[in-house]
């Protein structure tokens, strides 16, 4: 390894983790909770200018459906991930007993409470009581008009690209249709989350 000027021994791990934990040491104003909330800004920037660059370039309708599309791609590329945390081998069938633990993972992995509240033959509805996305960080970054406007357009549509396609992966969108019919960002109580059985 090359050397650095003034610094006796380089920090060089390849792993972010490892190397945050050594930063730690001489800045100790990066704690755990510092960096966490670091990534929630960072994550929500982006996306906020990623979808107004698509609207200012392609229009609302089409920006909707390409921010919808990226939803959908990064939920490809998470999901083998998602099947291993929940114990599930990459190539396993997913049943809907099987997303249940999914879903729980790819909410409280980023700190939303979720919360399985009926779960039938029919019927599996989830609620999350908080997001840091939207009630912690997005809130308290751009004024309350800025937020509906957003939330308005992009939320419905980003909720149905992911899991939809988790639907769609997994196989069950034969049998299962996504339904979002409560956001927190509207009701200050909660998101719903809700796979109702098809009928035929």
């Amino acid at each position: 390894m090359s050397s650095v000027p003034g610094v006796e021994v380089p920090i060089r791990k390849n792993d972010v983790i490892a190397n945050y934990k050594e930063i730690q040491k001489t800045k100790p104003y990066l704690t755990f909770e510092y960096g966490v909330e670091a990534l929630l800004h960072i994550f929500t920037f982006h996306d906020f200018a990623m979808f107004h660059v698509l609207e200012e370039e392609y229009g609302t309708e089409k920006a909707v459906n390409l921010y919808a599309r990226i939803w959908e791609r990064r939920t490809d590329l998470e999901f083998a991930g998602l099947k291993e945390a929940a114990g599930l081998d990459r190539d396993a069938p997913v049943t809907m007993d099987a997303l249940v633990p999914i879903m729980e993972i790819y909410f409280e992995t980023f700190g939303n409470p979720i919360y399985l509240v009926e779960k039938t033959d029919e019927r599996v509805t989830w609620r999350v009581t908080d997001c840091p996305y939207t009630t912690q960080i997005l809130w308290n970054m751009f004024p309350a008009d800025q937020n509906l406007a957003y939330n308005d357009k992009i939320q419905v549509a980003c909720n149905n690209a992911i899991f939809d396609r988790f639907l769609k992966i997994t196989g069950l969108e034969a049998e299962w249709n996504f339904g979002f019919p409560s956001q927190l960002c509207r009701t200050n109580s909660y998101c719903e989350f809700t796979f109702v059985r098809r009928r035929f």
